[in-house]
């Protein structure tokens, strides 16, 4: 077991809990009374819309509930829900015209700490739930703060990258694999959101209504014309579809344009540094003709500005 494995095996709950005992005495079910599990401060920031847990109630209705919360029993005996909110709030909802819905199976979980109980929590919803990339992205930094204290509690992590750890910790949590380079994608993304897009724009982002190549489009676009651009997609009451049509069109370019060139620039970076640092030689043609190109290029995107 690697030491990046080791130490995110802590945030696990066969880490946390005694890993010689069965599953069933480390987390035992039992029916508690909904208005009795507190929510976890840190869940703020998932959303829990009212149209979604309706939803959910409808189903635990009819199908039952097809996954057990997890809770921490407190120090003074009080409950907190560590995975589990959108179905705690269903229930309350089916509650109110049904008591037997009153009270929720959990399995109860005990001497966690709050730190530890943060990082479950995010680790829990991060493939449990259908998260929009902020969500993600908050669960990911969330991650980063408990990274760093326990780098400077072991100095041997000082060598290991922050998104190395954080994907080690949500991997040991939920059995499912995730990239260090996923998490700094997706906390590259939210970074666009919150620096780059209009207010209109970055609702709808948090929201889920907006994909990655979307938020990364809407980035390279003024704050004015995010501005004008929304309010087109307002008065035409725009899917999430045609949303994405909107920002393409408004950036006067085609994805596969867009992607030849990416992939004609960091060829011809290949070719300038072989030549540069290592001697290699060059056709004399082949470089003129791309000289050639690239001014054909540039008299287009004059016309069109």
């Amino acid at each position: 077991m690697s030491r990046v494995e080791e130490v995110a095996r802590r945030f696990s709950l066969a880490g946390i809990l005694d890993d010689a005992t069965q599953t069933r005495d480390r987390f035992p079910i039992r029916e508690i009374e909904v208005d009795n599990i507190a929510d976890h401060p840190a869940n703020d920031a998932y959303s829990m819309g009212e149209d979604g847990i309706a939803a959910l109630a409808k189903s635990i209705r009819a199908e039952g509930l097809t996954d057990i919360p997890l809770v921490r029993k407190m120090s003074d005996g009080s409950f907190q829900m560590l995975s589990g909110h959108r179905r705690k709030a269903a229930f309350a909802l089916l509650a109110k015209s049904d008591p037997t819905f009153a009270k929720i199976p959990c399995r109860v979980v005990e001497n966690v700490s709050d730190e530890q109980s943060e990082v479950l929590l995010h680790t829990a919803n991060y493939f449990t739930r259908q998260l929009n990339v902020m969500e993600r992205a908050e669960a990911t930094r969330a991650l980063g703060i408990e990274v760093e204290r326990l780098r400077e509690a072991d100095p041997s992590l000082k060598g290991e990258r922050t998104a190395d750890l954080k994907a080690a910790i949500i991997e040991a949590q939920t059995g499912r694999t995730i990239t260090g380079k996923t998490v700094l994608r997706q906390e590259a993304v939210a970074r666009r959101v919150e620096d780059n897009l209009a207010t209109p724009w970055q609702t709808l982002a948090r929201a889920g209504e907006l994909t990655d190549a979307d938020i990364n489009r809407l980035a390279k676009i003024d704050a004015k014309k995010q501005q004008t651009l929304y309010a087109k997609r307002a008065a035409k009451s725009l899917d999430k579809l045609q949303t994405s049509a909107l920002i393409k069109e408004a950036l006067g370019y085609d994805e596969p344009a867009a992607k030849a060139l990416t992939t004609a620039k960091r060829e011809l970076s290949k070719a300038l540094a072989l030549a540069r640092d290592k001697g290699a030689s060059l056709d004399v043609n082949m470089v003129g003709s791309i000289v050639y190109i690239c001014g054909e290029l540039s008299e287009i995107v004059s016309l069109r500005d």
